[in-house]
Order: C-alpha cells, then structure tokens, then sequence
C-alpha cells in the first residue's frame, strides 16, 4: 500500500510533512535551519546532502531526537546549533555563523564586523585594545565570546542600537559593558 504524503517545502528547499513536525529531504546548501515547530528527521533527510556545514536545530527538538539526528547526517557537518527558545532574526543572531564569508570588515583595533557592521563577530588583537573599546554606533549584536581572547579587564561601551548581546563575551580577566547615551 503506497499512501502519498502531503508535504510542505521551505524556501529553501527542505521538504517536510505537511504539518511540518517532520523532516523529509534537507536541501543541499551551506547552512540549513530546520522550521521551529518541527520535531522529527526522516531517516534518509540528508541522502543527496553533500554542501551542508552547519545545521541548526530548534527548540522543539527532543534530546533524543537531536542525538538522532546527530546520528544519521553526514560527516560534513561541522556544527550542530540546537536552540533553547524560538530563532531569533539573523540580523540579531548571536551566532557567528549567519554572515557571508567575504562580508567582514576589520577595523583598527582588530575588531572584526559582518552584515554591514551590525554585528560584531570577535577582537581579534587583543594588544592593540588597551582597556576600553567603544563599540560604534549601529552595531545590533554582539557575538557570543566576542572578547574572548582578551587577557586584560576590559569595558565596552556600547551605542543604544544594541539589541542582544552573547554569552561568556569577555576572557579570563572578565570585563564590562556600559550602554551609552
């Protein structure tokens, strides 16, 4: 008895169950968010799956749905994001990963930006900083560990435009941040 399946395709060409609870084909791109409100991964999602790198995972996932899943992709993937709460915007994402390869611009502190300069993805010469770095106005995120690499106390001033700000941001020596006027 072959019974056909109504289905639902993502923009991007993930093809899913028409209530979208599972998951039927992953699409052969880069980068791949699963729709939230998913909660399962056919078996042979990722056959024909070659380009993916990262792939994100949402909220309504299980545990052991994500170690599953974990299980039958392909070895290319290098990160699996699982999320704790509804996706954010990309715009406001605090994850690295959702900026084009060729879309960063440094400035002179070795502070590296994405998206235009809206989002602030780490310091990458931490001796050039000193004790202070004032981020510039029209930067939305910063990214998790960001300073990461910094080996002194250091305050960021941040513009208001700030709208999320990542986890363990600052080095072994910590740090904070003053949101200015």
């Amino acid at each position: 008895m072959n019974e056909e399946i109504a289905t639902w395709t993502d923009e991007f060409g993930g093809v899913y169950t028409a209530d979208k609870k599972r998951l039927l084909m992953v699409p052969d791109v880069k980068r791949y968010r699963i729709v939230e409100g998913c909660e399962a991964v056919d078996e042979y999602a990722f056959d024909g799956c070659d380009k993916l790198e990262v792939l994100y995972v949402p909220y309504t996932f299980s545990e052991e749905e994500v170690d599953r899943v974990l299980y039958i992709m392909p070895e290319t993937v290098g990160n699996v994001c699982t999320w704790d709460r509804p996706y954010v915007d990309e715009v406001y994402d605090v994850n690295e990963y959702w900026h084009e390869e060729n879309d960063t611009i440094m400035d002179a502190y070795g502070v590296v930006y994405a998206n235009g300069g809206r989002r602030l993805l780490m310091m990458t010469r931490p001796e050039l900083i000193g004790k202070e770095y004032m981020v510039p106005d029209g930067v939305l995120t910063i990214c998790d560990g960001a300073f990461e690499v910094c080996k002194d106390y250091l305050v960021l001033s941040a513009p208001r435009s700030i709208k999320v700000i990542g986890d363990y941001l600052f080095g072994e020596d910590g740090g904070k941040i003053v949101i200015r006027d």
